[in-house]
């Protein structure tokens, strides 16, 4: 998908564009808490998530992935799926571009076609304003990782 920027939104498919989205993720998530490169690959969901990338200028200038899982519709008492949205990353030299804003909104339209009724994600208190611009709600404290980086769990309702 090419957005009317000219941002190309597409899954990593070469062995360059794969390199290049892991490098990015740890640059811009892990590098900055003093990790060790290969962090950015470890959590149990990776295998099983959706990657992306964002190409500008014939390189990847963006990195996110997501996964659906399902939950309980408190309303409704069936079970529906959901999508967790992370580690979004964005190249320096290209952010206040929309990259952000383009890939939130191609994950939600993505979950929309699923039948999703949220997207979840643990958010950098840093980040909280940036999502509640974005529609997102704070539900409470979010996972504490390595020890010491606190987060803050948001939902983007999709109904």
């Amino acid at each position: 998908m090419t957005d009317a920027d000219g941002f190309e939104i597409t899954e990593p498919k070469t062995e360059q564009e794969i390199e290049d989205y892991y490098r990015l993720r740890y640059e811009r998530l892990r590098e900055p808490l003093g990790l060790p490169p290969g962090t950015e690959r470890e959590d149990a969901i990776e295998a099983a998530s959706t990657h992306m990338i964002v190409k500008a200028d014939g390189r990847v200038v963006a990195a996110g992935v997501w996964a659906v899982g399902m939950h309980q519709d408190p309303a409704t008492g069936q079970r529906v799926p959901f999508v967790r949205f992370r580690q979004m990353a964005v190249d320096p030299e290209y952010e206040g571009r929309g990259i952000g804003s383009a890939m939130s909104k191609h994950v939600e339209a993505r979950a929309r076609e699923l039948g999703a009724t949220q997207i979840v994600g643990n958010v950098r208190e840093e980040n909280v304003a940036y999502f509640e611009r974005r529609g997102w709600v704070v539900v409470g404290p979010g996972e504490t990782l390595f020890g010491t980086l606190e987060h803050v769990a948001m939902v983007k309702p999709l109904s």
